[in-house]
C-alpha cells in the first residue's frame, strides 16, 4: 500500500521540490539573450511584459551601453530622427532602450526604476515628460492595474522604510486602487506602511518570497515576450528611417531633412497633423473640437507627487537624468484652447521642481509651440522635435556628471504644492 501511495504522489513531491529549487535556490535558470535579442527588446515600447517584468531588463542594463529614455506614448512615433533611428545611424556608443508606451506616467516609471534600481545605479537616463499626464485626477485604475506588476509592488515593499515620508505618501495612494485590494499581502503592508509601522515578521517573510517567485517565474518564461517584441517591435521602421538620414550630419542637412519629411507627411490639413493622424482620427469631428480644453492648466494634479518619488529614486539611486519637455503642436493646441501661455505655466513649475532639488539637465521644448513639425500630430514628436531632443541627448552625454541633489519632500510631496495652481505662494 506504501509503495502504491508513493508512486501516486511521488512525482507531485518530485515536482514540486524542483520548483522550490529553482525559485529559492541562489542560480538562475532561464533565457540569456544575445545582444541583437536585447536591441530588439530596446525597440520593442509596446511589448508590456518587458515593462512590467525582470529579467529582460535586468539582462539589458547590466550592459552599459543601454540608455534607458523614459516616457510614454510617443515612443512609437518613429521619423529618421526618433532616437533609436538617429543614434543607430550615427554611432554614438550608447542604444536607446526604449520604455513607455500609451499609459505609463511617472508612477509606472518609479516602480519600473525601482525593479532595476541596482542595475541602472549611477548612470545615465532620458526621462521625456508629457504635460498632459498632470491631469486633475493624475494615473487612473487601469493605468495602474497593466503597468505596475505584482511583483514590482514587492520590491518596493521590502525595501520600503516605514519612517519615510515617501513611504507614509505613496502607501496611502496605493490604497486608494481597487485593484490592489484583491491581494491581501500587499493591501495589508500597504495599510501598515500608510500607518508608519513596519511590516510584521510574517508580512515580511511573505513578500520576501513572493518577490523570489516572481522573479524566478519572470526568468523562466520571459522567453515569451519573444513572440511579442517580435510582434510589436519598431526595429523594421527604425532601420528603414534610419536609412533615409544623410551620410553626412550637418545642421543645414538635417533640419532639411527634417522639414521636407515633416511636409510630406502632413500635407493634408491647415494643422500640420500627420496626415493618417488626421484621416483616421480627427478629420471627421475636428469642427467640433474647437475650445474644448479651454479649461486645462496641468497645474493642480497627484501627478507631481508621483513625479516627486520618481524624483527620490533617481537621487538616492546618484542617476544623471536629462529632462526632456516635449513640444505640442500650437496651432492644433490654440484651436482646442490649450494656449502657449498654459503649457509655459506648466513648464515654470516642473522646471520648479527640477532645478529647486539639484536637477539641471532640462531640455524644455516648450518654446517649438508655434514651430512647424515640431509635433507629429497633436503632442507628440515630430521630426524637428525629434531632432531637438537628439542634439540634447548628445550634448548630455559627453557632458560629465555633476550631481548635487537636495531633496525637498516636505514641499514637493506635499499635496499642498500638487493641488495649487498658484506656484509663487505655495514657494513662499
Amino acid at each position: 500500500m506504501k509503495i502504491k501511495i508513493f508512486r501516486a504522489i511521488g512525482p507531485l513531491i518530485a515536482a514540486l521540490v524542483l520548483v522550490a529549487l529553482l525559485i529559492f535556490l541562489p542560480f538562475n535558470v532561464g533565457m540569456k539573450y544575445s545582444k541583437d535579442q536585447l536591441v530588439k527588446f530596446a525597440q520593442s515600447p509596446l511589448n508590456t511584459p518587458t515593462f512590467t517584468g525582470y529579467s529582460i531588463k535586468k539582462q539589458a542594463y547590466s550592459d552599459p551601453e543601454f540608455l534607458p529614455v523614459l516616457g510614454s506614448s510617443e515612443m512609437e512615433h518613429v521619423d529618421s530622427f526618433h532616437p533609436s533611428a538617429y543614434f543607430s545611424k550615427y554611432n554614438s556608443g550608447f542604444i536607446p532602450f526604449l520604455v513607455g508606451q500609451p499609459g505609463t506616467t511617472t508612477l509606472t516609471h518609479f516602480f519600473y526604476m525601482n525593479s532595476v534600481a541596482d542595475e541602472l545605479k549611477n548612470r545615465k537616463i532620458v526621462f521625456v515628460i508629457s504635460p498632459q499626464w498632470f491631469s486633475k485626477q493624475g494615473i487612473v485604475e487601469s493605468e495602474l492595474k497593466n503597468f505596475v506588476s505584482k511583483g514590482e509592488i514587492y520590491g518596493w515593499l521590502k525595501e520600503a522604510d516605514p519612517k519615510a515620508a515617501t513611504t507614509t505618501q505613496l502607501a496611502k495612494h496605493l490604497l486608494k486602487f481597487r485593484s490592489l485590494k484583491s491581494e491581501e499581502t500587499i493591501y495589508n503592508s500597504l495599510e501598515r506602511l500608510a500607518a508608519k509601522k513596519p511590516l510584521t515578521a510574517l508580512q515580511k517573510m511573505t513578500v520576501a518570497t513572493n518577490l523570489q517567485f516572481w522573479r524566478k517565474e519572470d526568468l523562466l518564461f520571459s522567453n515569451m515576450s519573444q513572440f511579442t517584441a517580435d510582434h510589436l517591435g519598431l526595429s523594421p521602421k527604425i532601420n528603414k528611417f534610419a536609412k533615409e538620414l544623410p551620410n553626412d550630419p550637418t545642421s543645414e542637412n538635417l533640419n532639411r531633412l527634417a522639414v521636407d519629411q515633416g511636409e510630406k507627411s502632413s500635407n493634408n490639413n491647415p494643422f500640420k497633423i500627420n496626415n493618417n493622424v488626421w484621416n483616421q482620427r480627427i478629420k471627421s469631428k475636428y469642427k467640433h473640437l474647437e475650445n474644448y480644453k479651454k479649461k486645462v492648466s496641468y497645474l493642480e494634479s497627484p501627478e507631481y507627487q508621483d513625479f516627486q518619488q520618481l524624483l527620490n529614486v533617481f537621487a538616492e539611486n546618484h542617476n544623471d537624468v536629462l529632462f526632456v519637455i516635449q513640444p505640442v503642436n500650437g496651432s492644433w493646441s490654440s484651436y482646442t484652447g490649450v494656449s502657449e501661455e498654459t503649457l509655459q505655466n506648466f513648464s515654470s513649475k516642473i522646471k520648479t521642481q527640477l532645478r529647486s532639488q539639484g536637477f539641471n539637465q532640462i531640455a524644455d521644448l516648450t518654446d517649438m509651440y508655434n514651430t512647424p513639425y515640431a509635433s507629429g500630430d497633436t503632442v507628440h514628436f515630430g521630426t524637428k522635435g525629434w531632432l531637438a531632443t537628439d542634439k540634447a541627448i548628445e550634448k548630455f552625454m559627453k557632458t560629465p556628471s555633476n550631481l548635487k541633489y537636495h531633496i525637498d519632500n516636505s514641499l514637493f510631496l506635499s499635496k499642498d504644492w500638487a493641488m495649487n495652481g498658484a506656484t509663487e505662494s505655495v514657494l513662499k
